[in-house]
């Protein structure tokens, strides 16, 4: 999981390039003109969003409450195959190297193949196009995230745009090495020093993705990756040396993929554990 570069050129002007992107319906010829007469009070609704975006106070955000006819117009305005906001998704999902990392950040599992609406669309159609309310996210991330993004006063789900996520471990994994069975339990853990309201942030974000669930679902296919990559090294190198030098890549890794990468605390967990070193000393092991 990293951070996402949040949109910087206006937001307001994208929002009436959608709008200008909307062919005239044959059945409804007064649509785009009725879009048109929106635009005063969106400009006022997305200054008011960029302002507590910079404040991280999304949360004080009240909705416009448009009529139902207008919040349907609105609603029509996004279509995740729309050719602007698919060029969106390529600016937000290009690094700082100039290349594309399409994998969902919300989840590091799944290829982004939708927008999240942060503030939710139903609640504030006024934002439905607003690049800093669009965070590239798999559909199945997409699904679980609940409507009820705020409680109390605070925000519930991490925001890759507003969170800086910290350099330090926060994410966990509990291995059980027997014969050939591995059994794997995600956690998290605020013992390297998070402070308290953001380790609650992460911990509703997990658990209402399901992300412990999840990772665990995926993990086989890194073990038998890691199973690979040592057998590769058993031909010339000592298991300590194999466990070094695997040590190195994933902290190598974690500059690209984040500090918190489910994939590589599991292998550098799996890599530090006696146990399940102790099976590749069999002369058995292939």
């Amino acid at each position: 999981m990293k951070n996402i570069k949040a949109y910087i050129d206006d937001c307001f002007t994208f929002h009436e390039q959608i709008v200008a992107s909307k062919k005239k319906r044959k059945s409804d010829q007064a649509y785009k003109d009725r879009l048109i007469i929106l635009n005063p009070i969106i400009k006022i609704k997305i200054k008011e969003y960029i302002a507590n975006f910079k404040l991280d106070k999304l949360q004080n955000l009240l909705p416009h409450n448009f009529s139902n006819p207008e919040e349907e117009d609105l609603g029509n305005l996004y279509n995740y195959k729309n050719k602007k906001l698919q060029k969106l998704k390529v600016l937000l999902t290009t690094d700082e190297n100039n290349r594309v990392n399409s994998i969902c950040q919300n989840c590091t599992i799944s290829e982004v193949n939708s927008f999240d609406h942060y503030l939710p669309k139903s609640e504030f159609p006024e934002f439905i196009v607003n690049p800093l309310n669009l965070i590239p996210s798999c559909t199945k991330c997409n699904g679980q995230k609940s409507s009820i993004w705020r409680a109390n006063g605070k925000r519930k789900f991490l925001n890759l745009y507003i969170d800086k996520l910290p350099n330090i471990q926060y994410l966990f994994v509990k291995v059980l090495v027997q014969n050939n069975d591995i059994d794997i339990e995600y956690y998290l853990d605020a013992k390297n020093g998070i402070e308290q309201n953001f380790f609650e942030l992460l911990q509703y974000h997990y658990d209402k993705l399901n992300l412990f669930e999840r990772f665990k679902e995926n993990s086989d296919i890194i073990i038998s990756e890691l199973e690979i990559e040592i057998s590769k090294y058993l031909k010339r190198l000592s298991i300590d040396e194999i466990k070094n030098t695997i040590l190195e890549e994933c902290q190598d890794n974690y500059r690209l993929l984040g500090r918190n990468n489910w994939k590589l605390i599991l292998k550098s967990t799996l890599i530090n554990d006696m146990d399940y070193l102790e099976r590749f000393n069999t002369k058995n092991f292939i």
